[in-house]
């Protein structure tokens, strides 16, 4: 359809960052922060919070060298939610990019100065009302499935419906609600040196042409 193709690819930037601040028999202290960028009003993405951060450290406030993973889920209320808002009767894409460690300074790859993350990722698109809502009727794509392709509004039942009405005059075509959260794992973590530790995550958003 062509008509998809008037509109242009939105990409979000998501960018982590992990501070330890003392190692040792101590706890360590880390966050993971969030920063946006859009492109395009054909596709609206507003995170929940103002802020958004992964913290690990509200979910375990102890987080220790030489310990066990700590997880992030869905439920938790330390998972990071965005609000899409998008015309209805598209298809959405989202891809996200995610780094499999956590690197000291972002650039080292040592043992030591390193910490493994794995990202995880559920989206709603039953047009809810708020996060918790969301959270309840999201669909949790399998650890390693990063890319999902879904309509803005669901689909429950029979055939796809027409193309939406191109855009002419003064018609402007009414927006759906679709969620998206990521959350995930941190570590084990092992014998790693102090300083910061980061990496970048990401997301791109956009409609599918289905060509």
């Amino acid at each position: 359809m062509d008509s998809l193709k008037t509109y242009s690819k939105r990409k979000v930037w998501l960018l982590l960052g992990l501070a330890f601040l003392k190692l040792g028999p101590d706890a360590s202290a880390q966050r993971i922060n969030f920063s946006t960028w859009t492109g395009s009003d054909d596709i609206t993405i507003t995170p929940v919070l103002a802020s958004p951060n992964l913290n690990f450290n509200l979910k375990q406030p102890n987080i220790r060298v030489n310990s066990p993973a700590v997880a992030i889920n869905l439920s938790d209320q330390q998972a990071v939610a965005f609000r899409i808002e998008a015309p209805e009767g598209f298809d959405l894409t989202v891809e996200v990019d995610a780094p499999v460690f956590l690197s000291l300074n972002g650039t080292e790859s040592d043992a030591d100065k390193t910490v493994p993350f794995r990202v995880a990722l559920a989206y709603n698109n039953l047009q809810a009302g708020d996060e918790m809502s969301a959270k309840a009727g999201a669909v949790q794509l399998p650890t390693g499935f990063n890319t999902i392709t879904f309509p803005v509004n669901r689909r429950l039942s029979g055939a796809p419906g027409p193309p939406p009405t191109p855009v002419s005059g003064n018609y402007t075509r009414p927006k759906s609600i679709a969620w998206l959260f990521l959350y995930g794992e941190l570590g084990p973590i092992g014998q790693i040196q102090v300083g910061q530790y980061s990496g970048d995550i990401t997301v791109n958003v956009y409609f599918t042409s289905n060509d």
